[in-house]
Parts: structure tokens; C-alpha cells; sequence
């Protein structure tokens, strides 16, 4: 019982190595450029993939830079999405861990449904089709996770685009004078 435990606890501490990104730097947007994304489709475009997004070349992939980077811009919606896709994809490596486990806590106590007239093979079988349903949990929620930051992402390249053009438009007012007397002018360059 006591090695049982311990072997849920090894797997739940595994799965959840791949929510844990390494530390890297804070990334900063000094020169307020958008942020590029990229479509990764997975090992030869059979698994499927998440998005891939950088910012002036640097990968950005912890949750904390993409909340460093959109809470500056004081949107209530794009900060609204970056924090439930955040808590979403928690959630989906919470399903995988807890589905891991199940899959092995019925695999050992439970007596399966003779298939191949082999308790061993028996219990495998029925291991990874409980895997497999914990697993298609985790792909749908991580998808919606996904989905949710993609949005964040696109909410905050509209809100930096906007932010540019409306700071690139500068006005320089002139006075002329003319027979009428002086005159308000200006140039308008963007």
C-alpha cells in the first residue's frame, strides 16, 4: 500500500513537471511591438500542437510573462483571458495527474473483465483505456486553455497596434500670416 502511494505521488509530481516551465528572465516590450505566433503542429503534424509566440525573437512561455506583459495595458478583458486560461490549464494537468493515478488505482484493486485469459494483460488493458479517457479530459481542457490565451494574445497585438497608430499621428500647429490677419495652420504628419 505503502509503495502504491508512493508511485501516485512520483506520477503526480511528473505530470506536473511539464506545467513547470523553466525560470527565465521577465520579458519586457520597451519598443511596444506586437507579439508573434506561431503554430507548432507536434511530432510530424500527427499529435497536434500548441501555439509558439515570441516577442522580438524571445520565447515567452510561463504564464507570468504573458500576465507581465498584458496587465500594463490596464485591459480589463485581455487580463480577464490571460488569468482563466492560466487557471484552465492548471485544471487540465490537475485531470492528467488524477487520471494517471486512477488508471493504475484500478489497474491494482480492481479485478478486470477477462480479455486475455491473462490477469497481467488484463489489467494493462484496462490501465490505459482508463489513461486514455483521463488523457482525451486533459487534451479538450488544454485545448480551451490554449484557446483562452490565444484570444489574450490577439486582444493585446489589437491593443498595441491601436496604441501605435494613435501615437504615430502627430499634428504641428503653424501660424500664418495673410491680408486677413494670422492664421491657425498646421501639418499633419503620420
Amino acid at each position: 500500500m505503502l509503495k502504491t502511494k508512493l508511485c501516485f505521488l512520483f506520477l503526480i509530481s511528473f505530470t506536473f513537471v511539464g506545467h513547470l516551465r523553466a525560470q527565465t528572465a521577465s520579458i519586457q516590450n520597451d519598443s511596444h511591438s506586437t507579439i508573434d505566433t506561431k503554430a507548432d503542429l507536434g511530432f510530424m503534424a500527427i499529435l497536434g500542437g500548441d501555439m509558439e509566440y515570441s516577442l522580438n525573437g524571445q520565447k515567452i512561455v510561463r504564464y507570468q510573462d504573458f500576465k507581465s506583459l498584458i496587465y500594463l495595458l490596464h485591459d480589463p478583458e485581455a487580463s480577464n483571458l490571460i488569468r482563466q486560461a492560466e487557471a484552465t490549464d492548471l485544471i487540465s494537468w490537475i485531470v492528467l495527474a488524477t487520471g494517471i493515478s486512477a488508471s493504475i488505482d484500478i489497474a491494482i484493486f480492481y479485478k478486470p473483465p477477462v480479455v486475455f485469459n491473462s490477469d497481467i494483460a488484463d489489467r494493462v488493458t484496462e490501465a490505459i483505456v482508463t489513461a486514455q479517457i483521463g488523457f482525451g479530459a486533459f487534451a479538450i481542457i488544454h485545448n480551451i486553455a490554449e484557446g483562452r490565451k490565444f484570444n489574450a494574445i490577439q486582444r493585446y497585438n489589437h491593443l498595441i497596434r491601436k496604441q501605435r497608430e494613435e501615437s504615430s499621428i502627430e499634428l504641428s500647429p503653424k501660424l500664418y500670416t495673410c491680408s486677413n490677419g494670422l492664421v491657425l495652420g498646421g501639418q499633419l504628419s503620420f
